[in-house]
């Protein structure tokens, strides 16, 4: 009980705490729905005391009067942290049902370092039984309009439909609202309907027609449908209503009626994907808006093609070769795996897909559904997970090697130095300080390594001047620092969130980059860095630009490979650094740039978007 007084109090004022336990009906659960504390209003409506209820279930979260899906849909908001608000009931012991607007929000419990559900209740039994009534009285109604021997649209005059008489087909009104009145019909009767839309719109007076639907069985029905405009008060139009009445005379397609049909239904059936529909030759007959948008290439242009046209030239032969297994398979009425393959666009450009290959026999012959997914992205981070797990084994294997050998040197200079027969000991100190100090340095490259996944999801305001005042301080120590002219422009008016550290170790090796590879200062020039942030509420800009040495063309696009030092012979150094700076960006799904010429200087710059 003492956790619970605590973060209740750390969480709520003195005042505020004593307005909820006077006045609310509260209750605090623990992650097992389990009940901790309840209020005396809470105990009061349950009609019982708090004894018998702390450490039971607390049970109107378990109500078995609601389906199961509330219930999950309850517990999974809450334990993703966040707050959940419904109706529950409970049935009390007299047997009278009570209905509570329930809000529960979880909370963090420092003490205990477990999660709890705060309960606010409010009793509105009486106004759930009212809507209860007005919902009968409104389900008469709903029964009336769908004994209505015909549907009634109420339509902009683009289409949208703005409410209905009753359902559609499987389809709700509510779900039927805000969506287009040529979506439910056929594309048979779509341009029939178009045309006489427009006519309405355009001569202002109604208009009947005819069309033909075929459902989901094979069976025709013919409908009457008549277009007519609504007007205002002034005279203008302001929509129009569509009526749709079924012709008593509904009877079987016949064969090659039905095989459009089918067909229709098999890549209309799926609005999103890539869908593509042939022959028993293998020429395409239909395909989806997906498909269209995936490939580039327009209906007219790909309908009565094989579908090897979308199959990429460099693995022609392997995936000819698969589909003529998979579709040896279908013959045999055998389960056929997901195949994998890289598709040919109009343009030219290659894409890995996901193939799924489905068969219909008609009037002896077989039409075959190809559906694709595009797993583009699958596979661009299956290849960066396999680059990353080299990247690791190279990162272990280097740091042992690398971590060995100051090691060893410093042992052998401490060796000689214990020799009393040495005669310059200064030198070998200094030698000393040189071993140390790369030992140092490469530490260092591994904690700011390891930062990388330690804070990936460590988010605060970032305070830009004292990130960069904090570093330079560390680099103070730098004999070259002390020759270069280091100057920092922010221009930050928008807040920037991001992992504090992270960003840290970006500027840290990009400004010790900078001086590691500055020039020696003259008589006409000495070395500067230039530091700049800019903000804004998308994103913000980092530039580090130097007049140092600068860096190769050929190696520019090498410098963010792990351990790939440009100059390995002028200046120490282990290659990690960037290598750091180029995984944090990419975990802040940001972007690197680089611009350098060879003896005057090299520019960074990097995009972050500002966490929403």
């Amino acid at each position: 009980m003492e956790a619970i007084n605590y973060y209740i109090s750390s969480n709520l004022d003195k005042n505020a705490l004593s307005l909820i336990k006077d006045n609310s009906m509260f209750t605090v659960t623990d992650s097992l729905g389990r009940l901790e504390y309840a209020s005396d209003s809470y105990c009061a409506i349950l009609e019982s005391n708090s004894n018998r209820l702390i450490g039971e279930t607390q049970k109107i979260l378990r109500s078995h009067l609601h389906t199961d899906s509330l219930y999950k849909n309850l517990w999974r908001t809450l334990k993703m942290g966040q707050k959940w608000n419904g109706v529950l009931s409970e049935t009390l012991t007299s047997g009278q049902i009570i209905y509570l607007d329930t809000k529960l929000i979880p909370v963090n419990d420092e003490i205990e370092n477990n999660v709890k559900y705060f309960g606010l209740y409010d009793d509105v039994t009486k106004t759930y039984k009212q809507n209860n009534l007005l919902l009968k009285a409104s389900s008469k109604h709903k029964d009336f309009l769908n004994i209505m021997p015909f549907h009634v649209f109420l339509i902009t005059r683009h289409g949208k439909i703005l409410n209905a008489n009753k359902n559609y087909g499987n389809l709700e009104v509510s779900e039927m609202i805000d969506t287009y009145i040529y979506d439910h019909i056929s594309l048979d009767s779509f341009e029939i309907l178009k045309q006489n839309i427009n006519y309405v719109n355009t001569e202002k007076t109604a208009n009947q027609f005819e069309i033909t639907e075929f459902d989901s069985k094979g069976k025709q029905h013919d409908y009457s449908v008549l277009v007519a405009p609504v007007f205002n008060k002034l005279g203008g139009m302001v929509s129009i209503t569509v009526t749709i009445q079924e012709n008593p005379k509904t009877y079987s397609i016949n064969e090659d009626r039905e095989v459009g049909s089918k067909c229709r239904l098999i890549y209309q059936s799926i609005n999103v994907g890539i869908i593509v529909v042939t022959d028993h030759k293998g020429n395409i007959t239909e395909w989806n808006k997906g498909a269209e948008l995936a490939f580039g290439y327009t209906k007219f242009e790909i309908i009565g093609k094989p579908l090897t046209i979308l199959i990429s030239k460099k693995y022609r032969k392997t995936s000819i070769r698969e589909l003529l297994n998979v579709t040896q398979k279908l013959e045999n009425n055998q389960d056929v795996d997901l195949i994998e393959m890289y598709c040919l666009s109009k343009n030219k450009e290659e894409f890995p897909v996901e193939f799924a290959l489905s068969s219909l026999n008609i009037r002896g012959q077989k039409i075959y559904c190809a559906m694709m997914l595009d797993i583009s992205k699958r596979k661009a981070l299956e290849n960066k997970l396999q680059q990353k797990t080299k990247d690791l084994e190279l990162f272990l294997y280097r740091s042992a090697h690398d971590l060995k050998a100051p090691f060893s040197s410093a042992e052998g200079l401490l060796n000689l130095l214990k020799d009393e027969a040495v005669s310059d000991r200064n030198i070998l100190l200094e030698m000393l300080d040189t071993t140390i100090a790369k030992g140092k340095l490469l530490s260092e490259s591994l904690t700011q390594a390891s930062l990388i996944t330690l804070n990936r999801n460590v988010f605060s305001e970032i305070d830009f001047q004292d990130i960069i005042e904090n570093i330079i301080q560390i680099l103070s120590c730098s004999n070259n620092l002390k020759k270069i002219k280091v100057e920092t422009h922010l221009d930050t008016p928008a807040t920037f969130n991001s992992s504090p550290e992270l960003l840290s170790s970006v500027f840290h090796n990009l400004i010790q980059n900078a001086i590691k590879y500055s020039k020696a200062p003259t008589k006409e020039s000495i070395s500067c860095i230039n530091i700049s942030v800019k903000t804004n509420q998308d994103k913000v800009v980092i530039t580090v630009i130097d007049n140092g040495v600068g860096i190769a063309k050929d190696d520019v696009k090498k410098i963010f490979d792990l351990y790939y030092r440009a100059n390995k012979h002028d200046v120490a150094g282990n290659g990690l650094g960037l290598y750091v700076v180029k995984s944090i960006v990419e975990d802040l799904e940001g972007e690197i740039l680089v611009k350098s010429t060879i003896n005057r200087g090299t520019c960074f710059e990097i995009i972050l978007p500002n966490p929403k």
